[in-house]
């Protein structure tokens, strides 16, 4: 997992072929401007999904297979969990359809706004959407690059 400033995402485009395809996007494009929904950037090899939801005291701790993930909240705030796969155990078996599966385990909360980005990979557990105190609207990009 990494998380990081929005600003210094052009660093880690070496660590996959096509973080620098979303890099340039986010350049580009003004996230907050766009419809929530799904937006191809090439195909089902690059994509993100743009949701607006309110965050909640508890989610599920969910994995991927097949893609990784680039979380970019575009407005309010949220907490994710985090843990390694390894110190979890499946509630839900992986769906190859969805591309997720759903864990049982402790996480580390770790804020996220605007500002930043979140990298998880397949061996990154994740619970997203998470709040510390009172709900918040939230507008997510979440780009899925295939592994």
């Amino acid at each position: 997992m990494i998380i990081d400033n929005l600003s210094n995402l052009d660093k880690y485009t070496s660590l996959h072929k096509d973080f620098k395809l979303v890099s340039d996007y986010l350049k580009t494009h003004n996230l907050a401007e766009l419809e929530c929904g799904r937006h191809e950037l090439r195909g089902n090899e690059v994509f993100f999904n743009l949701q607006e939801y309110q965050t909640k005291p508890v989610q599920k701790l969910e994995a991927h297979r097949k893609y990784i993930d680039i979380q970019v909240p575009v407005t309010g705030e949220e907490y994710m969990g985090y843990t390694n796969i390894e110190n979890t155990s499946i509630t839900e078996q992986y769906s190859e359809e969805k591309d997720v599966m759903f864990l049982n385990g402790s996480v580390d909360k770790i804020k996220a706004d605007y500002k930043t980005f979140l990298i998880f990979y397949p061996q990154d557990a994740h619970m997203p959407a998470l709040c510390e105190d009172k709900p918040m609207r939230v507008k997510k990009a979440i780009f899925k690059i295939k592994k």
